[in-house]
Formats: C-alpha cells, sequence, structure tokens
C-alpha cells in the first residue's frame, strides 16, 4: 500500500474524513487502477453522502473487481440512493449476491419506486429468517410508515431499536409513526417518565423535545432543551437541536449564543458551517452567508444548504444561480420523481373530479338545510399558499375580536368523518349537526383560548373544501387572498415545503402552475354555484396601503376598527412560533421585494406564462 494511502486511513480512523478524503484523492492520482484504493475514496464519499462524488469511484471499483460483490453491493446501494433505479435493477439482476442481500436491495428498490407494500412483504420475509437484522427491521418500519400502517411501522422500529438502540435515524422515523398513528401523547407521557427514572440519560431530554416538537408544540421543545442544557452545557445534539428550534422560533441571537457553544464543542463539525451561513443571512450580511452555504458539506441538510444558497443568490440579484438552486432543493426529495408525478396528477384528478361535481344544480338539490351553528360560525381565509395569508393574519392578530387559527386541521377532520365529497348533497339536518360539532370540537383542540372571540380558520387552499364549508357554515364570511399568478406559482417553487399529499404539487414548476390553474378553476365553479359571501384581498393592495385594506375588511368582518391591527410589527415579534414558510418574512418592517419578484425569473417561468396569462387578467394583473 502507497505511504499516502496508508495515511489516509489512519485519517479515516481516527475521523477526519476530510482529511482521508484529500490523503485517498492524493494516492489514487498515482494509483488510478488500485481496486482497494477506488473502493475505500467512495467509501469515504459515502460515510458525507456525497453520492454523486462516490459513484464513479464505486463504478471504477467494480470494473477493477467485477468477481467481488462488495463493491457491487455499494454500487447497487448507491444508484438506489441517487434514484438510478433501472440501472440498479440490472445490475442486481446480473449479480450472484449472497445470503439475503439480493432480497435486501431488491426490496429498497420497491420502496424507493413508491411500492411499499411489495417492500415490505420481502423485508417481511427477511426479518422472519433473520430477526436480528435490525436494519431490515428498520426498513420494513419505513414502508409500513409509507403504506399509511404507523402503528404497526412503529412497532418495526421498536424491534430496529431493541437490537439497535444507537440508531438515531430509526428513533426519529419511531417518533414520526408514534404521532402519525395518534399515540404521540403516549409516547411523549412514556419518554418523560423514562427520563424521571434516568436522570442522566441525555439523549431521552432530547427525544421528549423531539415529540413535543412533532406533536405541535416547538415551545416546550425549546424550553425542554434549555433546561437539558443548563445541566449539561456541552451535549452537542442538544445544542444542534436548539439551534434548529431557535432559528424558526426568529431568536435570532440565543441562535447566535447557540452557534457559538457548538463551534467551541466542534469546531469542524459538518452541521457548523451551514449554522453559521443561516446566522449571517438573517444578520443580513449577504455575501458572508452566500461563500458560508456554498462551503458548507453537500451531505447535511442538502434541501436546506440549496434553499439557503437560492434565497441569497435571490437576495443578490443573481436570478439564474437562485433559480438553479431552487430546482436542486426540489430535487432533493425521498420521493422519486415518478412518485412526485403520480402524487401531483391524483390531486389535479381530485380537484377536477369536484369540479364537475359543484354545479348549481348539485348545489339546489342539497336534500336538507343547514341547521344554524351551536356556536358562532367561524371566518375563512382561503385562497392559494403564497398569496399573502402569513402577513395578512398577523395584522389580524392584532385586533383583540380575532383568533386566528393557522393551518389546523378541522376541516380536515370533518372531511375525514365525512367521508365521499359527493355525500355533501345527501346530508341531512343530524348529520349535518354532527359535522358542525367535529369542527367545533377540533377547533376547541386546536385553539383552546377561542373565548368570544371570533374565529378566523386560516387554510390556504380552503378553495377545494368550499362547497363543505358552505354546508356547514352557509353565511360564513369567507377572505380570498390574491397575489399576482406568476409571484404566487414562483414563490411556491422556491419554499421547501414538508411533501403532504398537498405540498407534493410544488416540487416542479409545472405541477406548481398546473394545481394554481385548478384550484382557481374549482373556486370560479363555487363562486357561481353558491352564493358565498366572499371579501378578494390582495397582497399588493396590503403592501401598498395597509390602513385603507385593513379598514374595509375588518367593516366586512363585522367588527369595530381598532389601531392595534396596524402594529404589525410589534405583533410579528410576539408571535412565537410561525408555521409557514415565511417565518423569517413576516418579522422583517413591511417590504415590496416580493411585489412583481417574478419578473426577474420570467425566462425561467416561460413553460407557465401561457397557463397563468388568463388568471393574471381576470384579477387585474398583466404578464
Amino acid at each position: 500500500m502507497p505511504p499516502i494511502a496508508q495515511e489516509a486511513l489512519e485519517l479515516a480512523r481516527r475521523g477526519d474524513t476530510a482529511g482521508a478524503l484529500e490523503a485517498a484523492r492524493s494516492a489514487v492520482a498515482s494509483h488510478p487502477d488500485d481496486y482497494g484504493l477506488r473502493l475505500f475514496i467512495g467509501l469515504l464519499h459515502l460515510r458525507r453522502l456525497e453520492l454523486d462524488d462516490a459513484l464513479p469511484h464505486v463504478r471504477k471499483a467494480v470494473a477493477l473487481a467485477p468477481a467481488d460483490p462488495v463493491p457491487r453491493v455499494e454500487l447497487i446501494r448507491l444508484l438506489i440512493g441517487l434514484g438510478k433505479l433501472d440501472e440498479a435493477d440490472q445490475l442486481l439482476a446480473g449479480a450472484a449476491l449472497p445470503g439475503m442481500e439480493a432480497r435486501r436491495l431488491q426490496a429498497m428498490i420497491h420502496a424507493r419506486r413508491d411500492e411499499p407494500g411489495q417492500a415490505a412483504k420481502i423485508f417481511q420475509d427477511i426479518v422472519a429468517a433473520d430477526p436480528r437484522d435490525f436494519e431490515s427491521w428498520g426498513n420494513l418500519g419505513a414502508c409500513r410508515l409509507a403504506n399509511g400502517q404507523p402503528r404497526l411501522a412503529a412497532e418495526a422500529f421498536t424491534r430496529a431499536l431493541q437490537l439497535r438502540p444507537d440508531l438515531q435515524k430509526f428513533r426519529e422515523k419511531l417518533m414520526e409513526a408514534q404521532v402519525g398513528a395518534g399515540m404521540g401523547e403516549e409516547a411523549l407521557a412514556i419518554a418523560r417518565q423514562f427520563v424521571l427514572e434516568n436522570a442522566d440519560d441525555i439523549a431521552a431530554r432530547v427525544t421528549v423535545a423531539r415529540l413535543e416538537d412533532l406533536l405541535g408544540r416547538p415551545e416546550q421543545a425549546v424550553e425542554t432543551l434549555r433546561e437539558t442544557l443548563a445541566a449539561h452545557p456541552d451535549h452537542l445534539p442538544g445544542l444542534l437541536a436548539l439551534a434548529g428550534l431557535l432559528e424558526r422560533q426568529n431568536s435570532i441571537d440565543e441562535f447566535a449564543e447557540t452557534i457559538a457553544r457548538i463551534e467551541q464543542l466542534d469546531p469542524n463539525g459538518m452541521e457548523l458551517q451551514l449554522l453559521r451561513a443561516q446566522l449571517a443571512f438573517r444578520k443580513r450580511d449577504f455575501q458572508r452567508a452566500l461563500e458560508l452555504a456554498e462551503a458548507a458539506p453537500k451531505a447535511l441538510n442538502r434541501s436546506t444548504r440549496e434553499q439557503l444558497i437560492g434565497t441569497i443568490n435571490d437576495r443578490l440579484g443573481n436570478e439564474a444561480a437562485a433559480f438553479r438552486a431552487f430546482e436542486q432543493m426540489n430535487r432533493e426529495s425521498d420521493l422519486s420523481e415518478r412518485t412526485i408525478a403520480r402524487r401531483s396528477q391524483a390531486l389535479r384528478d381530485l380537484i377536477d373530479h369536484r369540479g364537475q361535481v359543484t354545479t348549481a344544480e348539485w348545489v339546489r338539490g342539497w336534500s336538507a338545510r343547514t341547521p344554524p351553528a351551536t356556536m358562532h360560525e367561524p371566518a375563512f381565509l382561503i385562497g392559494f399558499p403564497r398569496s399573502g395569508t402569513t402577513l395578512l393574519d398577523t395584522f389580524l392578530m392584532g385586533h383583540p375580536g380575532i383568533c386566528i387559527a393557522e393551518e389546523k386541521p378541522m376541516l380536515q377532520a370533518v372531511a375525514e368523518q365525512l367521508g365521499d365529497y359527493e355525500r355533501i348533497a345527501a346530508l341531512d339536518e343530524l348529520e349535518i349537526r354532527s359535522l358542525q360539532d367535529r369542527y367545533f370540537a377540533a377547533a376547541a383542540e386546536h385553539v383552546p383560548d377561542l373565548g368570544d372571540r371570533l374565529l378566523i380558520d386560516k387554510y390556504p387552499l380552503g378553495a377545494i373544501d368550499a362547497a363543505l364549508i358552505h354546508r356547514l357554515f352557509p353565511t360564513a364570511k369567507i377572505i380570498f387572498a390574491q397575489r399576482h399568478p406568476c409571484d404566487v406559482v414562483l414563490s411556491c417553487f422556491i419554499t421547501r415545503f414538508q411533501p403532504t399529499p398537498t405540498l407534493v404539487s410544488f416540487f416542479t414548476l409545472d405541477d406548481t402552475a398546473g394545481l394554481y390553474d385548478r384550484v382557481m378553476a374549482l373556486w370560479e365553479k363555487c363562486r357561481a354555484a353558491m352564493p358565498l359571501e366572499v371579501h378578494n384581498f390582495k397582497y399588493e393592495q396590503l403592501v401598498e396601503n395597509p390602513d385603507a385594506q385593513m379598514r374595509q375588511l375588518l367593516a366586512f368582518l363585522g367588527l369595530e376598527w381598532n389601531d392595534r391591527v396596524m402594529d404589525h410589527e410589534k405583533v410579528a415579534e410576539s408571535r412565537n412560533f410561525i408555521s409557514t414558510g415565511s417565518y423569517s418574512q413576516v418579522i422583517e418592517p413591511l417590504y415590496d421585494r416580493s411585489v412583481g419578484r417574478w419578473t426577474r425569473y420570467r425566462e425561467q417561468l416561460g413553460s407557465v406564462l401561457p397557463l397563468l396569462d388568463p388568471w393574471a387578467v381576470k384579477m387585474g394583473y398583466s404578464i
């Protein structure tokens, strides 16, 4: 072995992956056909999750040692990770792999192709044959979770963790499964009891904070981590978790202090560079933020890194670079392109079907009148994501007679009880009353401090459920948020959303524009078929003249004027956690840089402009 290769091995043993990579590159430059070196450098890149960088080296290792199964297995796993599933399938078919490895890889390919049921069957066979295969137990849990079986998923993750308690990735998935199965509160109670009985187990305290965050109580998570770190100030995972929460909370001074503590403990940590970049951005040092973000390892939080690079370039006026980064951000998903396309099409098909059903004749045929609600009817703030709903609700929060429910699943709870959308027409008074009660029960859970204030249910995609809203509350006031369609579509595309069945449509520009077109078409049909009480609110007018717009809106809602609605910045600062993608923008002074931003991206938006132009004209905009 060349001395430089021995040096690389020693650096890797000491945990200096960056140094090992540098030494390994020097070694492979002078020994390009050394099979061991090629595989070693590929595995170093894999350790850093740099899949694209690992690929040519692992390919070369397979070519140099075609009979060795080890590089072939690593190459297949790597291809699966990169989404090159056909190539992985072909390579697997031609490989004679020992033991259960071929079955594991075939299951992984099924899982990546969004065929979790088929993958789960294979993983079940594997763990039946080898109950100590912790990785397959974890993968079985992931497949069950993807297949809508969170309770069974939790059982599989629990088995995996019994075998390997140190695997944080499975612990995170277990918590997700527990919350999805409605077991989150029970899991949190168990985790808290474990902390009481094991006071020195710091990781358990971080688990409690993670569960609190998953259950929608990030404020509690912050306090849990603060208490933990007061007693254990050098616990790095706790500090990293706290840093992420503080940035989301807009607590920038404490965020900076936490980063300084992380720097002292782990000055070369992979997470640190990205945290520094986020801090520089929040302090408006955009050039420095860009340098730090581009230097951050691609392996960790890659979508966060790309989003930050895109946002910084946007603020610096580098539109082409910004758009490339946003495209890469949207490619960094656990979902395959085929899965994204299929789920996006399914949502568009659902909206199209509702559009076909929703006619004036259908509404006139509703079989029973809607009984008066037992509580004060809510108002609804709907439109389309990124249409200015978060900015508007920040103004509205200043009014003492208003309570905002920010994207809470009240209507979703009603829809689950209702079942088929077309059943709306056949509901009798008793069923409608039951659905109203279900709505108010969900509201009491999510906004327990409502009192006698007006509840405004902020639900940006509420147009999809306009008929359900009207059936439950026929005189409810609806605020419909409008913004230039091109600005809306661009903003949705460049915002990193969780890939829910609805928001998965924002991974591609065409899907985003297609969803916008379908939602607006359905809303037009609803307006024509139902006597909805609607106030159209334009984002651009709120930015230009907030006083006039808020006076008109409060008059529509039947509320008296209150000067506190104009104290937008103070209200924004008092908001603890803002659950939308614009959480960092709402706390800034009112600005107009997002008005007409799409014009800077006209070239990139070219393919969707013909679809959006008719909507722009109808709303009084131009393209």
